[in-house]
């Protein structure tokens, strides 16, 4: 059994969309592994990873990750993931690049908010006069993860910068590696099909800076605009929660129905109730208060649907009776349901009480 305290740490922060994991999971999936034990003592649920807003921590993803890549021990898995759809990959961040007026733009928008396309390798864009390299730092030193992280950073960049162009052919100018070659390094030249370096002093994926002023076929301002958007918000939501809140955010909002309690919580961290409780206190917060942040959360977006009856609405977020709920609603918002959804479902603010 592990315990939380070994991979949630009290300083860790849920600040990064799990899009590398679920791409880990498709493949676990697919090649019928037993995906469970992974996530086991992480806070996090397989089923839920792709619900919208689940952010998760550097320490929840490489506990993940150093569980599931002996499992896969299956060649270029890192290749595998990175050769997905480019949107797949970089969600929003993406949809900008493509509608960016040139490459350069494009590697520009990338460089600043690559994190909210649930980068897990730091990105940055280094003049070498005729080319220029894209590189990728580690975040955290961990010779097991470095092969596979670099192999789906420099993939996922290569399948989005041929997107762009609209050249499925094109190649970069080299690759270069800070590891040994590993033993499917073949495979490495067949997606790149350009001179691969390993044992460099650097990983990146070099170009010819000509190339940043190609024009992109996509290009189109509003769009632009409006993802750009999208994402600076993603990065500037203000202090990001714990990984602890924010997988416990995560449990309830996959089971609002009916709630979990704190018991339920700690039995699925594998730790006691007691444990949890004092965890959460060192974080600043309370059970009660997480519940009740999600339970408002789903409430106020259902009820911007006027399709959905309030009772409907209360049933969804674990309430049998709907007179009980809007007393809830009024002590979380300061406003009633029916109020909330004459305003359109805007939120009023945070939970103001734990009870």
């Amino acid at each position: 059994m592990t315990s939380v305290d070994a991979v949630l740490d009290p300083a860790g922060r849920a600040v990064i969309p799990p899009t590398v994991l679920t791409g880990v999971l498709d493949v676990g999936r697919r090649e019928g592994s037993s995906v469970i034990p992974w996530f086991s003592g992480t806070g996090l649920e397989p089923g839920l990873l792709q619900a919208p807003g689940v952010l998760v921590s550097l320490h929840q993803v490489r506990t993940v990750l150093r569980r599931a890549l002996p499992a896969l021990d299956r060649g270029p898995l890192g290749i595998e993931i990175g050769e997905r759809d480019a949107l797949l990959s970089f969600g929003l961040l993406g949809v900008a690049m493509r509608a960016s007026g040139t490459l350069g733009d494009a590697l520009a928008l990338a460089e600043e908010l690559h994190q909210t396309a649930g980068s897990l390798l730091d990105m940055e864009l280094e003049d070498l006069g005729e080319h220029t390299a894209i590189r990728f730092r580690e975040r955290w030193p961990d010779p097991d993860l470095v092969a596979f992280l670099c192999e789906e950073a420099l993939t996922s960049t290569l399948v989005m910068i041929r997107s762009m162009l609209g050249e499925q052919s094109w190649v970069p100018s080299r690759v270069a590696l800070t590891y040994p070659p590993p033993v499917h390094a073949a495979h490495y030249r067949r997606t790149f099909r350009c001179p691969v370096g390993f044992r460099s002093a650097t990983n990146s994926l070099v170009l010819p800076s000509a190339l940043l002023r190609r024009r992109l076929a996509t290009a189109h301002e509003p769009t632009r605009r409006a993802a750009l958007e999208a994402c600076r918000t993603m990065s500037a939501q203000g202090e990001p929660p714990s990984d602890l809140v924010a997988s416990i955010e995560m449990m309830m909002a996959g089971h609002l129905r009916r709630p979990l309690s704190m018991r339920d919580v700690a039995e699925r961290l594998h730790v006691t109730e007691r444990t949890l409780h004092r965890r959460l206190s060192e974080s600043g917060v309370r059970f009660r208060d997480i519940a009740n942040r999600v339970r408002e959360r789903r409430a106020t977006l259902l009820l911007a649907r006027s399709s959905v009856p309030i009772s409907a609405v209360a049933a969804e977020v674990g309430f049998s009776d709907a007179r009980e709920f809007r007393r809830a609603y009024l002590r979380w918002t300061g406003r009633t349901p029916s109020r909330a959804r004459q305003d359109g479902g805007a939120a009023a603010g945070p939970v103001r009480t734990a009870g």
